[in-house]
């Protein structure tokens, strides 16, 4: 039995307010929380730097890259990694802080009450969806790649 080509199977990322939504071939694993290393030379919103695989990959907190205070960890938060559109780039991966335990999610392009794309190539974020009177944010993993660079 095949999907409707209209499905997205997703990956949400609980946030302190809302959620992420990444497509689940952006995402490579999700592991527990783990402290990070520091990285030179970051902006606000990367943690460091975790290993996964024998790979260092750089851990950005969504929100506080967004401008969001920083906020008291969650007992449940995860680490999704995900992959980078440009696997040549000096990180190929990156890891995104869920609060929660992330949950795979099937999306409906029908169920789609709203969506607003957001300035392409200029912000983290990529578009915004609206299912179920629930906003979810789609990040823009190019954008927070070359954030990195």
């Amino acid at each position: 039995m095949s999907d409707a080509p209209d499905d997205i199977r997703c990956m949400m990322l609980p946030l302190h307010v809302g959620c992420l939504v990444l497509p689940n071939e952006t995402v490579a694993e999700i592991i527990g929380y783990r402290e990070p290393d520091p990285i030179e030379n970051v902006g606000v919103g990367v943690q460091g730097k975790v290993t996964w695989h024998q790979r260092e990959v750089p851990l950005i907190d969504f929100e506080r890259f967004m401008g969001a205070g920083e906020q008291p960890p969650s007992i449940r938060q995860r680490i999704a990694i995900c992959y980078t559109p440009d696997p040549d780039a000096g990180w190929p991966l990156i890891g995104l802080v869920s609060q929660g335990i992330p949950r795979l999610l099937r999306i409906e392009q029908s169920a789609i009450e709203e969506a607003t794309d957001g300035p392409h190539g200029e912000s983290a974020i990529k578009m915004r969806i609206k299912i179920g009177g629930e906003t979810l944010t789609v990040p823009d993993i190019a954008y927070l790649q070359s954030r990195l660079d």
